[in-house]
């Protein structure tokens, strides 16, 4: 069996490219090859030299102006199973507008949340059901990453002796990063890291965090106010894993952005890491359950009591622990991989 994935940003530092990295590494797993299509051109020249059962499209608005309809164009005529996967979901003017051209393919789609899927069909209200199907999103297996904390914590910079909380993934306003150190400059016993990457489509968010919090931004990427150390590199794949896995825990202190309804990877990533997860009770978090403590508001002082909470209660951070680790396990990549492989047959 072999599948054609489409996406445009494959290759550079996305969301939707790592979400499709794991989803072909998945579908290895189970023996199923896949190419990558990043331009129609590219969807053309692999349909002429391939024999496909069937594709995948990974749709997020930014990554289709123009080009929309010639990648919709070419999936549909193949006549083969074509599944088109909703990253996001957002019913606002131009975003609203693809609706037009995605929902009037025969291609089934895919969302990884309930809270999507109802806002597919506030786009649609008379869309086949039988067209829409939750698959929720996976975990990567790093296991094979993890180290002894103390020492990595070390390796990382930090103090390999105090109580540590972190945050991995792109800087983005939405994402509560300056209120998280606004809470953990309140907690001087606590290691704080901010592992927040510049995303190529946002440079200016991370000099919002340093102007938001009225510290000095250091002049490389690299740098640390009192207890707080930040690092904006992408953290490499074959490390992030190890990274998360030396914190004690992990918080994910994210806001709404305007009216789009998406889920986070980093959550699930961060679940991977088998620690205890933080994160606010906003839709990007809404598919998790009891594997995460979520709390109310990413406001500093609610921040703050969470992460006290946790440093001071071992037990429940053992239980988050164990249930983070076994969603991780039965949500893993490949498993996700034969949800998708369940609707092409």
């Amino acid at each position: 069996m072999r599948l054609l994935l489409i996406c445009p940003s494959w290759g550079r530092p996305c969301g939707i490219a790592s979400y499709t990295a794991y989803l072909s590494s998945g579908l290895a797993a189970r023996g199923v090859a896949s190419d990558v299509a990043t331009t129609p051109a590219a969807v053309q020249r692999y349909l002429t030299d391939n024999r496909y059962d069937g594709i995948l499209l990974q749709h997020e608005y930014g990554l289709y102006y123009f080009n929309l309809v010639a990648f919709l164009t070419l999936a549909d005529r193949t006549g083969l199973p074509f599944i088109i996967t909703m990253h996001n979901s957002d019913n606002r003017g131009w975003m609203g507008a693809q609706h037009l051209f995605l929902f009037n393919t025969r291609a089934r789609f895919v969302v990884h949340s309930e809270a999507a899927c109802r806002n597919v069909f506030a786009a649609q209200p008379r869309l086949d059901p039988s067209r829409v199907h939750i698959v929720p999103m996976g975990s990567p297996d790093w296991t094979c990453q993890f180290g002894e904390p103390a020492r990595v914590r070390v390796e990382m910079g930090l103090d390999a002796h105090k109580f540590a909380v972190g945050f991995f993934g792109f800087a983005a306003r939405h994402k509560g990063i300056p209120n998280l150190v606004r809470a953990l400059l309140t907690l001087p016993d606590i290691e704080g890291f901010i592992g927040a990457s510049v995303h190529p489509t946002n440079p200016l968010a991370v000099d919002d965090i340093y102007r938001e919090c009225g510290i000095p931004r250091p002049s490389r990427n690299l740098g640390r106010h009192l207890n707080v150390t930040f690092s904006h590199e992408r953290i490499p794949d074959d490390k992030i894993g190890r990274y998360q896995n030396a914190m004690d825990v992990i918080i994910l202190p994210y806001g709404m952005h305007e009216a789009s309804v998406s889920t986070s990877m980093m959550a699930h990533e961060a679940l991977a890491a088998h620690r205890p997860v933080i994160v606010t009770d906003v839709v990007y978090f809404s598919d998790l359950h009891d594997e995460v403590f979520k709390i109310p508001s990413n406001e500093p002082p609610v921040i703050a009591q969470a992460i006290t909470r946790l440093r001071d209660d071992p037990l429940l951070r053992a239980a988050l622990s164990e249930r983070a680790a076994a969603y991780a396990r039965q949500n893993n990549w490949p498993a996700v991989a034969g949800r998708y492989l369940d609707l092409l047959r």
